[in-house]
């Protein structure tokens, strides 16, 4: 697998056809390979969602890149709250 390079990790709100409602999720923005990996949860049931260069790949393939973003030596400043 080709490194990945951490650009922001962020909490934002999304919308899905299948819930009327807005669900929180996690954002993680690369910059290698470039694109987002979004990851939502509803349900009991949680799946990712790919932007930019990652858009319409496999779920699996998304769910390397997010455990790979998440053990990445390279720690984006996370915001101060409160």
């Amino acid at each position: 697998m080709d490194a990945v390079e951490v650009e922001s990790r962020e909490r934002v709100h999304i919308r899905v056809r299948e819930n009327a409602s807005t669900l929180a999720a996690w954002r993680v923005s690369l910059r290698a390979p470039r694109g987002a990996i979004v990851l939502a949860e509803a349900g009991g049931k949680s799946w990712y969602r790919g932007e930019g260069d990652l858009l319409g790949v496999p779920q699996e393939r998304l769910a390397e890149l997010w455990k790979a973003a998440l053990s990445s030596d390279t720690e984006p400043e996370l915001p101060q709250y409160g």
